[in-house]
């Protein structure tokens, strides 16, 4: 299977025993992409969120009791993800423009690859990531985050550290493609446009 990652990372900094800053670029698909990349797609709502150390490293572990799924094999009642960055033991990874689900939101979550350990593990960064948000009548409406600054791009200070080494296993981008794309705005036009490009490849 192909990978298609494309992480950004606006500057990492890494508190009590390394400091580095760090950066690369992602590219913006279109919504037929995300939906095609993904291995799995599901909805859910994030029933906890707890952080690990791991080597030099903390991560974000971020549990989703999976309501329904549109794309992929279903991962039974609860599906976990891991994201860089959180705090453990007075240790601290902090990396702008990361993209963490929250305690208690619910969404779609686009997951690239199951089997990767990535920065960032939905497709496209927080391409894949819709959360459902009501309005003050009850409406339920998509939250879309992207939140990246294609401007803030800056070398890795330290290119020999064991940090850098996972970053490049990453299979981090160089490039930044911009393209115009469609934007589900509700659950029902995403669940919809989904299951009618799910079904239409088969």
């Amino acid at each position: 299977m192909t990978l298609f990652i494309r992480k950004i990372l606006g500057s990492l900094l890494i508190l009590s025993f390394v400091q580095i800053a760090q950066a690369t670029t992602i590219q913006k698909f279109e919504f037929k992409d995300i939906v095609n990349i993904s291995e799995l797609i599901v909805q859910g709502e994030v029933v906890d969120v707890s952080s690990f150390a791991s080597a030099d490293l903390v991560y974000t572990r971020v549990l989703i009791k999976v309501d329904d799924v549109l794309k992929g094999p279903h991962p039974g009642e609860f599906i976990e993800l891991d994201f860089l960055g959180g705090n453990q033991n007075g240790k601290s990874v902090q990396i702008a423009g990361q993209d963490i689900p929250i305690y208690g939101e619910r969404g779609f979550y686009f997951i690239e690859d199951l089997s990767m350990n990535a920065v960032n593990p939905l497709t496209g960064w927080g391409q894949g990531h819709f959360i459902i948000v009501q309005d003050a009548k009850g409406k339920e409406y998509l939250e879309k985050q992207m939140q990246y600054d294609s401007d803030e791009i800056v070398e890795l200070a330290n290119k020999k550290s064991s940090l850098a080494t996972k970053l490049r296993n990453m299979k981090f981008s160089s490039t930044l493609v911009e393209k115009a794309y469609f934007n589900p705005t509700t659950p029902e036009q995403l669940r919809d446009a989904v299951m009618g490009m799910v079904s239409g490849a088969h």
